[in-house]
C-alpha cells in the first residue's frame, strides 16, 4: 500500500493550480482562467459521483445492469438541447463532426476493447489518474504513445469506405433538428431505464444528479470553447510534443501539416482546449482524493493487470485516432451535436468492450 500525505498533495495541486491558472491567463486571457476551472470541475464531479463509462457498460454486459448507462444517452440526450441550437445559430461554436468510414469502425471497436484492459475511458484515465490509480500511472502514458501513433495511421485510412460526415436531420430548421436527435438519445434512454426496471433496479438519484451536474459543465465548455468537451486530442498533443522533444520531427507527417493540428503544435499546450481541461481535471480529482483520503488507501495491482493497462492505453490510443475521438469526443459530443459518427462509434465501442469483458474474465482480473 502506498503511504502518501493528503494534506502535502493538496496544497502542491493548489499551488499547481494558482500557478497554471496564471500561465493560462497569459496564453489565453480569461478564457483560459474559465477553461482550467471548468476543467477541475469536471475532475472533481467524475470523481465525486464515480461517473465512469468502462464499468458502466461491463457491468451491462456481465451483470445485465444497463443503469449507469442509460445515464450516459440521458446525458447526451440534455447536452443535444443546448448544444444543436447553438451550434446552428452562433457562426463561433463548432460541432463534433467526423466522416463515418472503416476507420471509425475499427477504432471504435479498438477503444471499447482496450478500456476495458485499462479498466477506464479517456475521461475516466484521467480522473482516476488525479486520484492516484496506479493503474493509471501505467495507462496514461501508454495512451499518450498510442495517441501519437495513431495520427501516423489515420491519413492512410481516413478515406477508406467512406460516405462523409451525416448529420442527422441535418437540411431541417434548428428547433427540428434538435428534436429529432432529442427524441432518439432520449428513446435510448428511456429503453434502457425500462429494462431496469424490468430487473427491479431502482433509480440511482446520485447518478442522476451527476448526470445533470455533467451536461451543465459540457454546455459550459461548449458555450466558452466554441466545440464540445473533448479528451485524447489533448494527449496526443502532450505526445507530439515529446516526440519533438527528442528530436523526432513528428512535425514533417502528414497529420500534424492540417490546419488544427499545425496550429497546436507551433502552440503551447495551455493554448488548446483539451489539454486545458485534461490538466484542470488531473488537479480536480487529485483535490478531492486528498480531501477525502484517496490517496493513502491505493495499492498496485497485480502484474497482468498492469501489463493490460499499458495495453489498453496503447490501444486506446490509437483506437481514439482512428474513431475521431472517445466516449466523449465521439460518443457524447457526436451525438449531442447531431452527428451520425457518434452513434456508429458507440454500437462498434460496444462490440469491442464485449470482447474486452471476455479478455478480462479470461485473465482473472479482479
Amino acid at each position: 500500500m502506498l503511504k502518501v500525505d493528503n494534506i502535502s498533495i493538496f496544497a502542491l495541486l493548489i499551488l499547481a493550480g494558482l500557478l497554471l491558472g496564471l500561465l493560462s491567463f497569459f496564453d489565453s486571457g480569461i478564457q483560459g482562467i474559465i477553461l482550467l476551472l471548468l476543467g477541475i470541475s469536471l475532475g472533481a464531479v467524475f470523481l465525486f459521483f464515480q461517473y465512469g463509462f468502462a464499468s458502466g457498460w461491463r457491468n451491462l454486459i456481465l451483470n445485465k445492469n444497463p443503469s449507469m448507462i442509460s445515464y450516459h444517452f440521458l446525458l447526451a440526450a440534455l447536452c443535444c438541447i443546448i448544444f444543436i441550437p447553438l451550434i446552428e445559430l452562433s457562426p463561433n461554436i463548432i460541432g463534433s463532426y467526423a466522416p463515418v468510414n472503416l476507420s471509425l469502425l475499427i477504432g471504435a471497436f479498438i477503444f471499447g476493447f482496450g478500456m476495458q484492459l485499462a479498466n477506464g475511458c479517456g475521461s475516466g484515465v484521467l480522473f482516476t489518474f488525479g486520484s492516484g490509480s496506479t493503474r493509471m500511472i501505467v495507462a496514461l502514458p501508454f495512451f499518450i504513445i498510442g495517441s501519437v501513433i495513431g495520427t501516423l495511421i489515420l491519413p492512410f485510412v481516413i478515406d477508406i469506405m467512406s460516405i462523409g460526415q451525416i448529420i442527422i436531420a441535418g437540411d431541417t430548421p434548428a428547433i427540428l433538428k434538435t428534436l429529432v436527435n432529442f427524441s432518439a438519445l432520449f428513446g435510448v434512454y428511456l429503453f434502457f431505464n425500462s429494462y431496469a426496471r424490468r430487473k427491479n433496479i431502482k433509480l440511482d438519484k446520485r447518478l442522476l444528479l451527476g448526470t445533470f451536474t455533467v451536461a451543465i459543465l459540457c454546455i459550459l465548455v461548449l458555450f466558452f470553447s466554441g466545440s464540445p468537451w473533448g479528451v485524447t486530442y489533448g494527449f496526443t498533443l502532450w505526445g507530439a510534443k515529446l516526440f519533438q522533444a527528442f528530436g523526432i520531427p513528428i512535425e514533417s507527417f502528414t497529420f500534424w501539416n492540417y490546419s488544427g493540428p499545425k496550429r497546436s503544435l507551433e502552440h503551447s499546450v495551455l493554448s488548446d482546449t483539451s489539454s486545458l481541461l485534461n490538466i484542470g481535471m488531473i488537479i480536480g480529482a487529485g483535490l478531492l482524493a486528498s480531501v477525502i483520503g484517496l490517496f493513502s488507501s491505493n495499492k498496485w495491482p497485480s502484474k497482468v493487470e498492469l501489463i493490460s493497462a499499458a495495453l489498453g492505453g496503447l490501444l486506446m490510443g490509437i483506437g481514439a485516432r482512428l474513431s475521431f475521438g472517445c466516449n466523449i469526443g465521439a460518443f457524447l459530443g457526436g451525438t449531442a451535436s447531431g452527428s451520425l459518427h457518434g452513434w456508429v462509434w458507440f454500437i462498434m465501442a460496444f462490440i469491442g468492450t464485449y470482447f474486452g469483458v471476455a479478455y478480462r474474465e479470461k485473465v482473472g482480473f479482479k
